[in-house]
């Protein structure tokens, strides 16, 4: 996909979910208030990508920053709309910059959302941003809103409860997959399970594709993982399951795992087959060719136990 498409469907789901959120509160008496109304709404919806990245400027893409982000524009809106009250203005711009921005942000990938308080990202990873099911709503409410001669909310509105309730659908999917690959694949020590979209920086056409997801089970000897579908469908297939002869070190970074490697490590082998044999597990898995055994010691560590040259 092109990266400069993504970046569009992107800042367009934050613009159109911040305009529409403005369109529910700020009066809308002749289409010159109507474009302000939208202006500002869009304008909010975006401002913390404009002020800093988070991972550099971290204050962006917090909450409590949030009000003076939108207190600029709230001003600037107030110069066009001098019948409305300023608190409205201002109330309506906070709106659209903590869910038009922070709250989608939050579904996607992680913020910083009480910095400086705290430094500690957060994050839900239930969607991509871009994602069709939340901007292609959004635009039709928003049209027909606008075409309509009553100026009824009601569509807006409605375009609202359905992002909603598609947010809460893929939430409630990711703790579905969750748990299904937590009993489908155990681990034998502490794991890790990452499901997030298995779409990142790609635009598939067909937006039935952005519904899968994509899982991973992580642990200091262990990582697997595969594609899950909409409610856990495709886990039993496997893309991948490696072993870590040597412990690796594991930390919560910016809301995902990351990894340390010893210097003793000398690499992963490609999982074949694993087992327990009287009160005792077992690995068997390929490196370079060559076949390796491990079996768990006491303490915890893995030794090799057997060594072949594989017949080919």
């Amino acid at each position: 996909m092109d990266p400069y498409l993504y970046l569009f469907f992107h800042v367009l789901s934050h613009a159109l979910l911040g305009a529409i959120i403005a369109y529910c509160f700020l009066p809308k008496n002749n289409w010159k208030d109507r474009v302000v109304c939208l202006c500002s709404g869009a304008l909010c919806g975006i401002i913390p990508d404009f002020l800093g990245d988070r991972s550099t400027a971290p204050w962006s893409h917090s909450v409590l920053i949030a009000p003076f982000q939108a207190l600029g524009v709230a001003y600037l809106t107030k110069q066009f709309y001098k019948k409305a009250s300023f608190k409205l203005i201002w109330g309506s711009s906070i709106l659209s910059v903590l869910f038009g921005h922070l709250f989608l942000d939050y579904m996607g990938h992680d913020i910083p959302a009480f910095y400086p308080v705290s430094d500690k990202s957060f994050i839900m990873g239930a969607i991509t941003l871009g994602d069709p099911w939340i901007w292609f709503p959004l635009v039709i409410g928003l049209v027909w809103s606008l075409l309509l001669s009553n100026k009824s909310k009601s569509p807006v509105i409605t375009s609202i409860l359905f992002v909603l309730i598609y947010l809460v659908f893929r939430v409630t999917a990711k703790e579905i997959i969750e748990e299904k690959v937590r009993v489908q694949y155990p681990v034998w020590e502490k794991s890790y399970i990452t499901v997030e979209p298995d779409h990142h920086y790609e635009f598939p056409l067909n937006p039935l594709h952005w519904l899968d997801f994509r899982f991973e089970i992580s642990s200091s000897h262990f990582s697997r993982g595969g594609d899950a579908g909409i409610l856990g469908q495709k886990t039993d297939e496997l893309f991948w399951y490696d072993f870590y002869p040597v412990a690796r070190d594991i930390t919560l970074v910016h809301g995902k795992y990351s990894f340390m490697y010893s210097a003793k490590s000398n690499g992963s082998l490609s999982v074949i087959d694993d087992w327990t044999e009287t009160g005792f597990n077992f690995i068997m898995g390929e490196h370079e060719g060559n076949l390796h055994i491990f079996k768990e010691t006491l303490n915890g560590e893995w030794e090799e136990i057997l060594l072949r040259q594989s017949d080919d």
